[in-house]
């Protein structure tokens, strides 16, 4: 499979007052290029598609068209989008159901049951060839605000170490549903500040 990620596009950034529609106008319309000439399956973006939780509608607008351009030039492609710390995270997931049915999948926020468990299947997206036959799972997940990851008991760093345990767990769940000649692709929108190389 041929899969393209990108992230932080931050559509409607004003940099020192200068206004960068004309940049990211432009970065789409290359991205929508790329797309068809490199016959792209998957589109990953991993977070920070606004710059601001509230976005401007000339940005809204953009982020759609590009959308609707992007799975009309290519119908089989799949977009998975995930919300980053700049996104308002049920904002940008809020027309899921309808973009669904283009194959577009956004994840804004963690869902969880009524015992406050976190829903890992809405964070693990099938990726399918060509031939509708699954190739690997995508774990989708979004930048994680307080309240979206496991509480650690006695934890040193509860939020460091609650979002290892989100991690662990999804990719826990993910790999109990691969089959042969299947793999995951993890992607998500953290912060890596005085961050360290596991072994894992």
């Amino acid at each position: 499979m041929k899969i393209l990620h990108t992230a932080d596009w931050h559509l409607g950034q004003l940099f020192h007052e200068y206004d960068r529609t004309f940049e990211h106008q432009e970065f789409l319309n290359w991205l929508l290029e790329t797309i068809k000439i490199e016959q792209i399956e998957v589109l990953l973006v991993s977070g920070d598609v606004f710059d601001i939780s509230n976005p401007a509608a000339t940005s809204i607008r953009m982020f759609y068209t590009f959308l609707q351009e992007a799975t009309k030039e290519n119908p089989d492609l799949q977009i998975i989008i995930t919300a980053g710390n700049h996104d308002s995270a049920s904002r940008l997931e809020a027309p899921k159901p309808l973009l669904e049915s283009s194959n577009i999948h956004i994840i804004g926020t963690v869902e969880k049951n009524k015992e406050g468990i976190i829903d890992y299947e809405k964070l693990t997206i099938p990726l399918h060839n060509k031939f509708g036959e699954i190739k690997c799972y995508c774990l989708a997940v979004p930048f994680l605000r307080m309240g979206d990851y496991p509480l650690v008991p006695n934890a040193t760093n509860p939020y460091t170490e609650g979002v290892t345990a989100l991690y662990r767990e999804a990719f826990s769940f993910a790999k109990k549903k691969i089959q042969a000649n299947q793999t995951i692709i993890a992607m998500g929108h953290l912060h890596t500040h005085h961050a360290e190389i596991s072994d894992m």
